[in-house]
């Protein structure tokens, strides 16, 4: 039995200019063009032949209304525990230290701080040693260009050596033209930190280079002669005036410094304090002395800033050393060559006989009248300022 043709299924030519589009839209003008890939699950049970898209709802929150009367208790709140009240924390007292307060009472307008003073100051480099500790430059970190000179001092027990620290700060502060400037005092752990003014160099850094000439001796000995003036009327004793504690300024600026060795002129002394070679015979013999022992040793400095070394300088040994201070004529220049009056000036500094040795203010109105009277020479801060800068290299 033949089986029956379904007939001939017509196509588009390939070759037709007809669009297959156009031929659909001819055969059922409702279908509506979809681009590829777009689906849609064609609805078996309903009379449409696609699916139509719902409409998409959005469902909205709505917050409750806020009663702000409704969360509120009627009991008050209770902290947990037995005890109904908070608890005050005890007031943060510091322990007392006996020292801290005397350096306060003893400083009423110096900033006393017991804070890390390494926050504070920063680049410490090591310039220098005074007699209770070394000294450093720092530079501080909140003060814009503001550069220190520090001295370091490690705290002792001992009763007299506290008393000696209290007493140099007590000088410091002062703020005398030709002593050196106390800034801020620390107390951190068991050092002390004085904070004073950083000044160009001492006067022994200028005697590394080369000596230093009559006029500018006669200056920086007129200035040294002001601070032991006003120290002598405030009833101290230096015990310790030599080059390496006299400190030369930028601007030519004369300052005594390290009090380390300072003592009351009420105090009967005799202890053979101070250094070997500046020190005079009374000291050595441990006899009583009194500020008079501060112009021998200027008499010495002196000699030290035109002979660049001070006398003696040759014997290391000590026992004869004071032999030879004691046994031979007081010392005058042996590597310079001072005016006759300079020569005068020294031999007055160094009388052997304490009670007939000068005191600050004749010394000083001596070397005036002779300024005065064209014998001896004297420059000013400004030439002395540029003395050093010519004599110094660059900071």
């Amino acid at each position: 039995m033949k089986r029956r043709s379904t007939g001939c299924l017509r196509r588009a030519s390939f070759y037709s200019t007809k669009s297959t589009k156009s031929m659909d839209s001819t055969n059922n003008p409702n279908k509506v063009w979809r681009p590829p890939g777009f689906y849609e699950i064609p609805n078996i049970l309903g009379s449409d032949a696609f699916l139509k898209p719902e409409p998409i709802q959005e469902k909205t929150y709505s917050l409750r209304e806020y009663n702000p009367q409704k969360h509120i208790s009627k009991r008050p709140w209770l902290p947990a525990g037995l005890c109904s009240e908070i608890p005050q924390l005890p007031p943060l007292v510091r322990p007392e230290n006996e020292f801290e307060r005397r350096i306060r009472k003893a400083l009423p307008k110096i900033q006393v701080s017991s804070l890390d003073p390494r926050n504070k100051y920063g680049g410490l480099k090591e310039i220098g040693t005074g007699v209770n500790g070394s000294v450093v430059r720092a530079s501080h970190r909140y003060k814009k260009n503001l550069h220190l000179a520090i001295k370091r001092c490690r705290l002792d027990p001992d009763r007299e050596y506290r008393a000696a620290i209290v007493r140099e700060l007590r000088i410091m502060a002062t703020g005398h033209a030709n002593l050196i400037r106390l800034r801020e005092v620390t107390l951190w752990r068991d050092d002390v930190w004085m904070a004073m003014d950083l000044q160009r160099c001492s006067v022994f850094a200028v005697l590394c280079q080369r000596g230093i000439p009559e006029e500018y001796a006669v200056h920086i000995t007129c200035e040294t002669l002001k601070a032991l003036m006003y120290l002598h009327s405030k009833g101290f004793i230096h015990r310790d005036v030599k080059c390496e504690n006299l400190l030369l300024g930028w601007n030519g600026e004369v300052k005594l410094a390290d009090f380390g060795l300072a003592t009351r002129t009420t105090k009967r002394n005799r202890e053979r304090l101070g250094t070997s070679k500046w020190m005079a015979p009374e000291v050595i013999r441990e006899q009583y002395y009194d500020e008079k022992i501060d112009m021998w040793s200027l008499g010495v400095t002196i000699i030290e800033m035109m002979d660049r070394v001070p006398p003696h300088y040759l014997i290391k040994n000590e026992i004869e050393l004071f032999a030879a201070i004691l046994s031979e004529p007081s010392p005058t220049f042996t590597y310079s060559y001072p005016t006759m009056y300079m020569r005068g000036l020294v031999a007055w500094l160094l009388d052997e006989n304490p009670r007939t040795r000068p005191s600050a203010k004749d010394v000083l109105l001596e070397i005036d009248a002779h300024v005065q009277s064209n014998l001896l020479r004297c420059s000013n801060s400004f030439e002395l300022a540029r003395f050093v800068n010519y004599v110094l290299p660059p900071y």
